[in-house]
């Protein structure tokens, strides 16, 4: 019976073809380990394979060449030099030419001796040149680290030009055995990357293939569990065993095979019994055992629409939307919609309106509300990211350039505090390019850095907030405005009409603009319209204001500042309505201009330093102090 779907894919792969080609490099995840059914020739029923865990690449390949009676097996690196194994163990490295296995008047001995001298990969390369040619026993050699063969691989040097030449050489003078099954001699370079490798040589080359050793797919993560489970901690409580295959392939997607053991290791250590691998997954990709999300005080989710319209007025819609998702999140059902676990953030929220409005705030009180901590919001200002090198900042520069060892602002951020809300400001102003990677985290819930390290957002709360659609272009490209803040000349659009409006435009950004409808797709039902800060909402804020001077003031001087009802319906009316079109921020500005200024000035002028009250009120349109 076949058992080589048993195989991880890759070495399936090589399986196939080891008897049509005779060279093979072998890239990508090379430094993982890797589980070989053994006994795959012996049995004929799959439940009966014995599946052995290999700590590198060069130990499971050398098992399933003697399986597959290989009669040499030589490995080389630079480092440790040449090994030579054969399944008797009669064939050395010392002996090969007693064995007869090389002639001693040829240029063969000189190489073996170079080699076993010098580590040299010219002379390895010679060697296995001869052995694929001459040999009388099937051979197989792995060379290893054979990125390291040349540092340029479209525009070798002259000392490395001969060595490729050789290997072409080797490729087609390799030695078929036509009474072994049609097997030939084999070579296997492994190396980081295929195009570490000059493209000539496996190019339009019938002799020889590259193979991608990915990460573990979903049956192979699922022959980990069958075969590994007993090693998790699995005291106190029978394992449901069903569940976890249920689920285990689904949560540990671009997990590596040393990563999955790992898992082991945390569940033994912290004895967390293998039946909340959530929570063990969890603890080894962000370092905590809690999930703030499932502990927000259900009293805090209660209250959440009244707290956050303290903070954020005149929002509701928005403050609405917000909440929404906490209490999915809070209750687990964040992925009800998906067939299985998903690695997409908590939440996605697109705020766009006018300036000033209380987005950003918004997403502040979100991060005390959730983990009753403002600094659990990370803000990236998208103006900061607007130009071609926008996207190697927040991820990373690769190895070899410049800012490698700085790593990604994002990415770097997020590994730090996986648990966040994560704020990108005014987006329309980052470059295009930046758009591919909110992309890959609107989808996948991950980013891989420069180093090669994946980042995850699964426990991230995504707020992107934007001015676009305030202003839109006309038919000459210039700015005009798009919606209309009412004054007493003119009337301005309602919320439904300005809502319709901004949403047009941002569609039009995405889908004409950036040519990216991709992108506007991603963000689904979850744009939010910030309204303008109409009036009765202007004095709700700037009450919230004066409301915290008076307290300072009180603390700070022992002065009692007075005012009514009438004084804050004044003060909008005439020192800030002609400003509301600028926001929450219009209201601070006049304020400071009017209020915290003109305090100033009369405390100083009048002498009233401490101990006293003073009254503030309007009079003939202008702050007045008493």
């Amino acid at each position: 019976m076949n058992q080589s779907s048993n195989f991880p894919k890759w070495l399936d792969e090589l399986n196939r073809f080891k008897a049509l080609k005779s060279e093979f490099f072998l890239y990508g995840n090379i430094y993982d380990c890797y589980y070989f059914p053994i006994n795959y020739k012996s049995v004929s029923d799959p439940s009966q394979l014995k599946f052995l865990k290999y700590n590198d690449i060069k130990g499971l390949l050398i098992e399933y060449l003697t399986q597959e009676e290989y009669e040499i097996i030589s490995y080389f690196d630079i480092v440790d030099g040449m090994e030579l194994t054969s399944p008797d163990n009669k064939i050395t490295l010392d002996n090969l030419v007693a064995k007869g296995i090389i002639n001693p008047t040829s240029d063969c001995q000189s190489y073996l001796t170079a080699v076993q001298k010098n580590k040299n990969p010219n002379d390895a390369i010679s060697l296995y040149r001869e052995l694929m040619g001459k040999s009388s026993f099937l051979f197989a050699g792995i060379f290893n680290f054979a990125s390291r063969i040349t540092s340029n691989p479209n525009s070798l040097e002259d000392e490395v030009k001969p060595m490729f030449l050789k290997l072409i050489k080797a490729a087609q003078e390799s030695k078929v055995f036509h009474n072994k099954n049609r097997k030939r001699n084999i070579l296997i370079f492994l190396c980081d990357k295929l195009n570490d490798i000059p493209a000539w040589m496996f190019l339009e080359n019938p002799l020889t293939k590259g193979i991608e050793i990915q990460e573990p797919n979903r049956e192979e993560r699922q022959i980990f569990l069958r075969e590994r489970s007993k090693q998790f901690f699995s005291e106190g409580k029978d394992v449901d065993e069903l569940e976890l295959k249920k689920i285990f392939p689904d949560l540990t997607e671009n997990l590596l095979n040393r990563e999955l053991e790992h898992l082991i290791t945390i569940s033994i250590q912290e004895k967390i019994h293998i039946n909340e691998i959530k929570e063990i997954i969890d603890l080894y990709q962000y370092g905590v055992r809690e999930n703030p999300w499932t502990k927000i005080d259900m009293t805090k989710i209660e209250n959440a629409e009244q707290e956050l319209r303290q903070r954020v007025k005149g929002q509701d819609n928005a403050i609405k939307k917000a909440v929404e998702i906490i209490r999915r999140s809070n209750l687990g059902l964040d992925s009800i919609d998906k067939n299985k676990p998903t690695s997409r953030p908590k939440g996605v929220l697109f705020l766009a309106g006018p300036t000033g409005t209380g987005k950003t705030e918004l997403a502040k009180a979100l991060a005390e509300l959730i983990f009753s901590d403002e600094d659990a919001m990370i803000r990236f200002d998208m103006s900061e990211y607007n130009d071609s090198n926008s996207d190697v900042k927040m991820i990373g520069s690769p190895p070899g350039y410049v800012g490698y060892e700085d790593g990604g602002q994002l990415t770097d951020a997020i590994r730090k505090k996986p648990f966040c809300i994560l704020l990108f400001d005014e987006i329309e102003k980052a470059h295009p390019r930046i758009f591919d990677k909110f992309l890959q985290i609107l989808d996948d819930g991950r980013l891989t850095d420069g180093k090669g390290e994946t980042t995850y957002f699964t426990h991230s709360l995504i707020i992107f907030t934007s001015n676009l659609g305030i202003y839109k272009e006309d038919e000459q490209g210039k700015r005009m405005p798009n919606v209309i803040f009412g004054n007493e000349t003119e009337k301005g659009d309602t919320y439904e009409e300005m809502e319709k409006k901004i949403k047009s435009e941002i569609k039009n950004f995405f889908s004409m603009k950036l040519g990216r409808p991709e992108i506007f797709n991603r963000f689904g039902d979850n744009f939010v319209v910030f309204d303008f800060i109409r009036q009765e909402v202007a004095e709700s804020i700037f009450e919230n204001n004066i409301s915290v001077i008076q307290k300072n003031l009180k603390v700070l001087r022992n002065i009692t500042l007075e005012f009514d009802k009438i004084f804050i319906k004044d003060f909008i009316s005439t020192c800030a309505k002609d400003n509301l079109e600028m926001g929450g921020r219009g209201i601070v500005n006049r304020v400071e201009t009017h209020i915290k200024n003109g305090l100033t000035n009369y405390i100083f002028n009048s002498g009233k330093m401490k101990n006293c009250s003073i009254r503030i009120s309007i009079v003939n349109n202008e702050v007045f102090f008493e």
